[in-house]
């Protein structure tokens, strides 16, 4: 073959390739475990009426930026990576650092993965391999989802994934299982600990290992103190918070104003009021049991002065067969 043929050849598999790079971050990126969220009704206040869990069994509900106490994004980004606002998914003098920091260990002794990367692992559990292959893969779809998404559409969907415990996942679930609030409301203690968790979701539980889990919300704390702006006091004071002892799961009050608004395909907030929900359960439940089987009762109560639904209970018992 003519030296003209060998670099007419080279040259016809270098557009290839770069045709399919092209193609390959031209492509939309697919949105994984993203794409599935928990079915949550809630009452007029945003407390939880029913809530029903992902086909996996996972709380998981979708969060916006705005929603999110300002100080937890903060803390995160400085903890986790502090470059977040200027890199393009990669963060090539993190790399540097941990190619240099592994040869002189001899080992392993720092990452490099940006927040970007782990959403992408969090979109696609089966990226999450330790090779060096598989950390290529990831680099190369952090840097497709930072060309179609916004910073903030990213760290959306870091918050929305993010594991917390258990079937916990995403920070709406997280800040209302943990601490019984939304996550606009966390303390710099409460958010602390939930940058913390994620690392290590099962052994960073307060309810079962709480000295691991004040331990890792006290090192986020330190490391990024100076980052954050706490003085001295401030952090004594963030680092002795206590944490809570135990989750707490939503009480199942509406099954079936949810069942007719999924039907409906309208699921949002409701103009119920959860005490009124609550206490026109406990009535149904009483009376019935005052007759004989089988006997069922439903009720619906509407506000006179604006006509909106208080509370809406579609029987007794919502498994009861009669």
């Amino acid at each position: 073959m003519s030296a003209t043929s060998i670099v007419k050849w080279l040259c016809v598999a270098l557009f290839i390739v770069l045709a399919m790079i092209v193609a390959f971050f031209l492509k939309e990126p697919d949105e994984g475990r993203l794409s599935e969220t928990s079915k949550v009704l809630r009452a007029v206040d945003g407390s939880i009426l029913e809530l029903r869990l992902t086909s996996t069994g996972h709380w998981r509900e979708p969060v916006k930026l705005n929603e999110i106490d300002p100080q937890l994004l903060k803390i995160l980004i400085a903890y986790e990576d502090k470059r977040f606002w200027q890199h393009h998914g990669v963060d090539f003098l993190a790399v540097g650092r941990a190619i240099i920091d592994g040869l002189k260990a001899g080992r392993v002794v720092s990452g490099a993965s940006t927040l970007t990367m782990q959403t992408v692992r969090l979109m696609h559990p089966e990226l999450g391999g330790r090779t060096v292959f598989a950390k290529l893969e990831q680099m190369l779809e952090a840097v497709r989802l930072e060309a179609h998404w916004s910073k903030e559409q990213i760290l959306e969907a870091y918050f929305t994934l993010a594991p917390y415990g258990g079937n916990i996942e995403g920070i709406r679930a997280a800040s209302n299982s943990w601490f019984d609030k939304d996550p606009a409301a966390l303390t710099t203690s409460e958010a602390a600990f939930l940058v913390a968790l994620p690392q290590s979701p099962e052994m960073r539980r307060p309810d079962r290992f709480p000295e691991i889990a004040h331990l890792a919300k006290a090192h986020v704390l330190r490391a990024v103190s100076s980052r954050v702006s706490f003085d001295e006091t401030q952090l004594a004071e963030f680092v002795t918070e206590r944490l809570p002892s135990q989750r707490s799961a939503p009480k199942s009050l509406s099954p079936h104003l949810m069942d007719r608004l999924t039907d409906e395909n309208i699921i949002e907030k409701t103009t119920d009021i959860r005490e009124w929900q609550n206490a026109v359960t406990d009535i149904m439940v009483e009376v019935v049991q005052g007759f004989d089987v089988p006997t069922n009762a439903a009720a619906l109560v509407v506000e006179r002065k604006t006509g909106k639904v208080r509370a809406y209970v579609g029987s007794s018992g919502y498994l009861s067969q009669e």
